[in-house]
């Protein structure tokens, strides 16, 4: 799968110009914002490196993962600061090809998938599209970045090999591989949206040669039936970069819907500190997932 033009750092500098120039009213949130930037960057090198150290393993001599050592691997996650942990196996319509530098590629992506999740405080995002709520996704690329990387050095730890997938311009389309371990189901807006949270959270991934996967299943969460007769992402977002259901074109390999014009998106992204306009009018976001099942008279299936 191909990726929106222009590589993660030139995202990054044209970002932290823009922020420069604008933000010198709001100080103390500039610096954060660029303390995060800092991390992010620090951690996405980190991410790409643990590809040569689980290509040094010797795995010759190891048996299989166990139902311990999944929820030993739960617990840590959690410990870590991750909220949300589904399991599913690696799609590779889901990779995007030329941003793979430095990670292993297609078929020699490992096959396993540990997809993580973490929350972005919706106080913050309220205040979208201001600075605060740039800073507070920024702030949850950053902390569940330093996890992702953790918790693939912890799985290292227990003998198998284990890649980290960075949040912030990682190769992976995030949301259909959330969707796939059953971590909740993806919106007209392309963001995945979750019981626990809406749509207010970040993803990233961790893959693996740890086997068997515990089980997985769909979400069942009726989403997409509600977002047929909402639209309210579609009509808000300043770029006019979300389709509509019935517009969005398939990808070229004939797998998934683009939900989402990057070129359109991407402007707004940057001169919005973050935009999040999306997620802020959603729903799901302002009343919670279960009031609004209730309120649309769509039956909500059991976890």
């Amino acid at each position: 799968m191909k990726s929106a033009k222009g590589g993660l750092k030139q995202k990054v500098i044209e970002f932290q110009k823009f922020s420069m120039e604008k933000n010198q009213s709001h100080k103390e949130l500039f610096s954060h914002l660029m303390t995060h930037l800092t991390r992010i960057m620090s951690d996405v090198n980190k991410a790409k490196k643990s590809v040569k150290l689980s290509e040094k393993m010797d795995v010759s001599d190891r048996s299989q993962a166990t139902e311990y050592f999944w929820n030993a691997l739960k617990t840590h996650a959690k410990s870590l600061g991750i909220d949300l942990v589904g399991f599913t196996e690696v799609d590779e319509h889901f990779i995007f090809t030329e941003e793979m530098i430095g990670y292993r590629v297609k078929d020699k992506v490992l096959d396993n998938a540990i997809v993580l999740g973490m929350e972005m405080k919706k106080e913050a995002i309220n205040q979208a599209p201001e600075l605060p709520a740039g800073n507070e996704a920024m702030r949850v690329y950053a902390e569940l970045g330093a996890a992702t990387v953790k918790l693939a050095e912890y799985i290292r730890e227990q003998g198998f090999r284990a890649q980290a997938f960075h949040p912030f311009g990682g190769p992976v389309l995030y949301p259909p591989m959330a969707e796939k371990a059953g971590l909740g189901e993806i919106g007209v807006n392309g963001i995945l949206i979750t019981r626990e949270f809406g749509p207010s959270l970040r993803l990233s991934m961790v893959t693996t040669d740890a086997s068997p996967l515990p089980d997985s299943k769909p979400a069942g969460m009726g989403v997409k039936d509600y977002c047929k007769t909402c639209g309210v992402c579609v009509k808000k977002c300043p770029g006019k970069a979300i389709y509509f259901i019935d517009q969005k074109p398939i990808s070229l390999e004939g797998k998934y819907l683009t939900s989402i014009d990057s070129e359109k998106c991407f402007p707004h992204f940057f001169e919005t500190y973050g935009c999040s306009i999306c997620i802020k009018v959603c729903p799901f976001f302002k009343l919670g997932y279960e009031k609004i099942m209730a309120k649309a008279a769509i039956k909500v299936k059991e976890a």
